[in-house]
């Protein structure tokens, strides 16, 4: 009965090795990964040289990770079998709880914020030394849901001490308290624009505009809405819905984007909805991670104009801010170095607004 046993184990062993085998030969290689945001590897370069030095091996291990037959399937048993099973609380430092997924950001790197802050102070003194500078630093969800459910968490007050230090010239816009965590995609990292009226209203007071009624917006709903962390967490949390929000201004608005020959695109709008269902849905917010961006308002209420350096929260909320102004000018200092932006932005009497989350001000070299 034993050696029976033996050998039905090895045997159902074997057909599963066989059938898992054939079918990594059979399936065509898939190119990205829309839960992980990412290509996946191709196959590798068969070279005498490459088979000698270990590249080859090394680079076929990681095609066979990525292209493993029901790779997603497995991902969430393992992700199941972890919290469920194992009972942990977080994996890979995503973790589910009060109905959100997050990514834990932890601990406070100093060093990192005050160089972040020394260099957006720099660049202040380099470019707009004489224009009214305001700088708004923003909660992550983890702010509000880490310390109740007792998950580690950044040292907001310290960040902020360390950023004041910095940029403390300038006018700081205290966007904490208008903040919750139903403010965010369940699934994801950032803010759902259709509850942030709080946050677009405190910017506009604060620099002396008004904005359009909150009425005057039409909402356009689309689903399902699957977020960053949806796919890296690899638990079946159910979707969101992407809410995005227009009215006469977005819809009147002219957008250009730089592209990547350095040239002006007419872009299709604010708003891209072809984008949803891509890569990353929250494209659809002015088209995604851009270096420059330029906003055209023809019927604003005023001829003030406004530069924002942000990240990619800025596409979501600058929408709200359009009716202001007459032209807006979006800055990611991740993807465009400083020096060129003299020769793209003429800096003569904008409102200057730096616009960033605790998560990327706690990320170090990131500003170009």
């Amino acid at each position: 009965m034993e050696k029976t046993r033996n050998k039905l184990t090895i045997i159902v062993f074997a057909v599963i090795l066989l059938v898992l085998g054939a079918a990594f030969f059979i399936t065509p290689d898939q190119h990205s990964s829309q839960a992980e945001r990412r290509l996946l590897a191709r196959p590798p370069q068969l070279t005498v040289q490459r088979v000698f030095s270990g590249d080859y091996a090394r680079d076929f291990e990681v095609y066979m990770q990525d292209q493993f037959p029901a790779r997603e399937q497995f991902r969430m048993l393992n992700a199941l079998t972890r919290r469920y099973g194992m009972r942990q609380r977080d994996h890979n430092g995503y973790y589910f709880v009060a109905g959100h997924l997050s990514q834990m950001e932890f601990p406070l790197n100093s060093q990192a914020v005050h160089d972040n802050a020394a260099w957006l102070a720099g660049m202040s003194r380099q470019f707009f030394a004489d224009m009214n500078v305001y700088y708004a630093i923003f909660p992550d969800k983890n702010y509000f849901l880490a310390p109740p459910h007792g998950f580690l968490a950044l040292d907001y007050d310290a960040m902020l001490r360390l950023i004041h230090r910095q940029m403390g010239q300038h006018t700081f816009i205290d966007l904490f308290d208008v903040m919750e965590l139903d403010d965010f995609y369940r699934t994801d990292i950032h803010w759902r624009q259709e509850e942030i009226f709080p946050v677009a209203e405190r910017l506009a007071q604060t620099m002396g505009v008004t904005l359009p009624a909150q009425d005057s917006f039409t909402a356009h709903r689309l689903y399902p809405f699957y977020g960053s962390f949806h796919g890296h967490a690899a638990l079946p949390v159910r979707p969101d819905e992407l809410i995005f929000l227009t009215n006469e201004y977005t819809e009147n608005a002219i957008v250009y984007i730089l592209d990547n020959q350095l040239q002006w695109q007419r872009n299709t709008g604010v708003y891209n909805p072809e984008l949803f269902g891509g890569m990353d849905s929250y494209d659809v917010f002015l088209a995604g991670a851009q270096a420059l961006i330029t906003i055209e308002v023809p019927n604003a209420q005023t001829d003030r104009e406004l530069i924002v350096f942000r990240d990619s929260f800025g596409s979501s909320v600058v929408p709200l801010l359009l009716g202001a102004y007459s032209r807006v000018t979006l800055v990611d200092i991740r993807y465009i170095p400083s020096r060129l932006l003299p020769q793209f932005i003429d800096f003569q009497g904008q409102d200057i607004l730096f616009l960033f989350n605790t998560m990327l001000m706690n990320r170090p070299n990131l500003f170009r």
